[in-house]
């Protein structure tokens, strides 16, 4: 028996950066405020910064005060989305590096 729920356990033995994009874009939101500090350790562990990257900028989104129309400050939804993007890729498959589009 591991210390991790199940859907944890995916993250800590993706064979790869591709697996973990992936996870990262499934997992429930619930569960990324939930278990922040362990997936956090996890991502640094595997070293991936990409990934570090897109799972803060979803707790500065999820942990933002809202306006009035219900949103977080378009500069942290700009954000989230640009690091969504990356990981989208990266999820595919491919990897940015530096300004272009690499597939592994």
């Amino acid at each position: 028996m591991t210390q991790f729920l199940p859907i944890i356990e995916e993250l800590a033995h993706a064979p790869d950066h591709a697996a973990r994009a992936q996870w990262l874009l499934e997992v429930p939101l619930a569960m990324i405020i939930r278990d922040q500090v362990t997936i956090h350790r996890l991502l640094s562990a595997a070293g991936f910064h990409e990934g570090l990257a897109y799972f803060a900028a979803e707790i500065a989104a999820l942990s933002a005060t809202r306006g009035r129309d219900g949103l977080a400050p378009s500069t942290i939804r700009m954000t989230r989305e640009h690091a969504r993007i990356g990981i989208q890729i990266i999820a595919r498959g491919g990897a940015l590096e530096g300004a272009r589009y690499v597939q592994n």
